[in-house]
């Protein structure tokens, strides 16, 4: 990860400056579930934690500066994301983070591009910090009794079952799905079905 020192405190500071309290927790609580994740599955720890933090970077902008920074820089905005704004802003910050604060690893500003609702294709560290982003501590949601019902013999096998349960949620409280989401559902349980097969 070619991101200094500097670079780092930069970011902190306008997310210190940018995030409400309790975002600015979660981002925190988020990064260090990512880097334990990472350290589990061999995976860049420092890395890991750096993306945890940066991922909200643009939760907390309105719509019309989330769609605006999404224009700019020629994201594309789907339906679903016309209907939910707050759905882009992951792209906005993937955008935010190489065109002013030059981070130009693509696997993390890929990972916080995709990490509101996932998309088939995902590299591993998306999947720890789409998992992360949804277990981390400061969740209410989160009980020592759900994180204990994850098998975590693999990233895929967290990230379906969180998938899952994202999915239940939206269910039953009378949300759409997004088609990505459904799409990364499906991929995960081909994976798992020829893991079993194997």
């Amino acid at each position: 990860m070619d991101i200094t020192d500097k670079e780092i405190n930069e970011i902190n500071r306008y997310l210190l400056q940018t995030l409400s309290p309790k975002r600015y927790e979660h981002s925190l609580s988020t990064a260090e579930t990512a880097k334990k994740l990472c350290i589990k599955y061999n995976l860049n720890p420092d890395k890991g934690f750096f993306t945890g933090l940066i991922h909200d970077i643009a939760r907390e902008y309105n719509s019309e500066k989330t769609f605006e920074i999404c224009r700019i820089n020629n994201e594309i905005i789907t339906e679903w994301e016309k209907k939910s704004p707050v759905l882009l802003h992951g792209k906005a910050g993937a955008a935010l983070l190489k065109e002013c604060f030059n981070i130009d690893d693509e696997e993390i500003l890929d990972a916080v591009r995709v990490h509101t609702c996932g998309c088939t294709g995902m590299s591993s560290l998306a999947k720890i910090l789409f998992i992360s982003d949804y277990i981390e501590p400061s969740r209410k949601h989160i009980t020592e009794e759900y994180i204990e019902s994850l098998d975590f013999s693999s990233i895929d096998s967290v990230m379906k079952s969180v998938v899952e349960s994202i999915l239940e949620y939206l269910k039953s409280s009378g949300r759409e799905t997004a088609v990505l989401t459904l799409e990364l559902l499906k991929e995960l349980e081909v994976c798992e079905e020829t893991v079993n097969w194997i």
